[in-house]
């Protein structure tokens, strides 16, 4: 099965600095992303344009189950930036 066939990857805080930069290795690698993130310390702006966004928080179940719904994988990269 090659990756475009099994679905994306979820990367969680992906509109981050660290995470921005692994959405772009996951879609050079050859995959989809998705991206769940709440923008409190990431933008828009710093994602590739075909990496599909969803703004919602990690803390919502109901968040994430939409976001993870039919994703091979989950990269978690969310986090408080003041831990």
């Amino acid at each position: 099965m090659s990756s475009r066939e099994s679905g994306p990857i979820l990367i969680t805080g992906g509109a981050g600095f660290i995470g921005s930069h692994t959405v772009g290795a996951v879609q050079a690698a050859g995959f989809a992303v998705r991206v769940l993130d709440d923008l409190s310390t990431g933008a828009q702006a710093n994602l590739p344009p075909a990496a599909r966004l969803l703004v919602g928080s990690v803390t919502d179940r109901d968040v994430v189950a939409e976001a993870a719904a039919g994703c091979r994988a989950v990269l978690h990269l969310a986090a408080q930036v003041s831990v």
